[in-house]
């Protein structure tokens, strides 16, 4: 394959190319293992998409791609399924791991001996020149160690492999350092979680598996030849946790622009004023949109802002934003389909993404920027690295309502800063940019062997 190159430097930033992926001669072609916790069309959060989106690419380059994940309700005939030539391997999910209690619950977060017999019988049929494991949640971490004899590449799309919650964030809405020494206060985020706090007075017998689990999984890890980071600010993290510093590589995720080309097959509804802000994803407390809500309340009616995520996933917190929901331009308008994504970015003036967790590399900032469209966000995590202030949007302190008021309010006075912002945007590599770094990846760790 024909493309620039750049030297595999772990810790170096990479973004910016300008290349497309053609298709890849017969003798160059590779068969790629993706293990991932979850997927499309039942799950639709930013690793799956982003998993399916580079799948799709490597595919239609001349790949073999075949996906490992669990699936609910499958059909007798339904695992093995060719969508768009990828070869989907689907593991049936067991109806019982739906509503486990706690502690099986707790176990089946890295463990769970079903899956790791299929994933054996996988492997032995795919004999695959890669294995690329873009989460192990809730499936297995033991995949890992049991696709050792290959060469791996594991995605770090959030702080899994140290965190259990995954998203270091408190109970109390407040971002977290990592376990403390014993993991004393992953006991106390947990119980708290799970509505055990009376489990606290054994918090030294509680606090055992969650230092197996930590010890686990940095055992099995120790296999993987490369880690992928989308954001220095995620790499720094694992770094700081004892993750070798030396096989993490910050590769910002690929932008699916096919998507974005597309229009809405629903008529948007026109906003009543502008600028037109705008919340595209989950709604979370985590995600923050109780602070927007609040923030643009104090706005006067030369604004509006549209809210789109589904509401039924939380459906408490959104009983909540609702009555908090003074201000008369505020509209709830629902979850969005794939197709309608760019059409809605499109629509609105500026993005606001308010989280209060330590965000890695959120699709929808790549997809706003993609589109031209400003973003507001949290200084926090990684989206101080994506969102340069005054440049390609404003940041303003995480949680802080008065804070975002003000940034709201300058640029309801003053809306022609967004053009300005608009035209400084430069967007995050394509997803054919993005495959063909990872193509070099497979290269590189396939020519140095699986790390002894």
């Amino acid at each position: 394959m024909s493309v620039s190159r750049t030297p595999l430097t772990p810790g170096a930033q990479v973004a910016g190319w300008t290349v497309s992926l053609p298709p890849t001669p017969p003798e160059e072609r590779r068969r790629i293992a993706f293990v991932v916790h979850k997927f499309p069309p039942e799950s639709v959060g930013g690793t799956e998409i982003y998993t399916w989106g580079l799948a799709r690419e490597l595919a239609q380059a001349g790949h073999e791609i075949h996906i490992f994940y669990p699936a609910p309700d499958l059909l007798p005939g339904d695992e093995r399924i060719l969508r768009e030539g990828v070869h989907l391997w689907r593991i049936p999910l067991p109806a019982d791991r739906i509503h486990e209690d706690p502690v099986r619950q707790y176990w089946h977060t890295f463990r769970d001996a079903s899956f790791e017999a299929h994933f054996q019988t996988f492997l032995a049929e795919i004999q695959p020149d890669v294995v690329h494991f873009q989460h192990v949640q809730g499936v297995s971490a033991r995949l890992i160690e049991l696709a050792q004899d290959y060469p791996q590449i594991v995605t770090l799309h959030d702080y899994w492999y140290f965190c259990a919650n995954s998203q270091l964030i408190r109970p109390d809405h407040t971002p977290c350092n990592g376990p403390s020494a014993g993991c004393m206060n992953c006991v106390d985020c947990a119980t708290e979680r799970a509505d055990l706090s009376w489990m606290r007075s054994i918090r030294p017998l509680v606090a055992v598996p969650f230092v197996y689990r930590n010890r686990y999984l940095r055992k099995v890890t120790e296999s993987v030849d490369l880690f992928v980071a989308p954001s220095a600010f995620l790499r720094d993290q694992y770094v700081r946790h004892g993750f070798p510093p030396e096989r993490i590589v910050v590769l910002e995720n690929g932008l699916d622009d096919s998507k974005l080309a597309q229009r809405a097959t629903i008529p948007l509804p026109e906003p009543p004023a502008h600028p037109h802000f705008g919340f595209l994803g989950s709604l979370a407390w985590q995600k923050g949109v109780h602070i927007l809500i609040e923030a643009f309340n104090r706005l006067g009616d030369n604004a509006s802002l549209t809210i789109y995520g589904s509401e039924q996933t939380f459906p408490a917190y959104v009983e909540e934003l609702k009555a908090l929901a003074r201000h008369p331009n505020i509209r709830f308008a629902g979850l969005l389909q794939p197709q309608q994504v760019g059409a809605a970015l499109r629509q609105i003036d500026c993005l606001v993404v308010p989280s209060l967790w330590y965000e890695n590399s959120p699709l929808v900032i790549q997809e706003a920027f993609g589109v031209g469209t400003p973003v507001v966000a949290s200084r926090l995590g990684a989206l101080a690295e994506k969102v340069e202030e005054g440049r390609t949007g404003r940041l303003f302190a995480a949680g802080n309502v008065d804070a975002l008021a003000g940034v709201l309010a300058e640029i309801a006075a003053a809306p022609e800063s967004l053009r300005a912002m608009s035209r400084m945007i430069r967007p995050a590599p394509v997803m054919a940019e993005h495959a063909a770094r990872l193509l070099e990846m497979y290269a590189h760790v396939s020519q140095t062997g699986p790390v002894a």
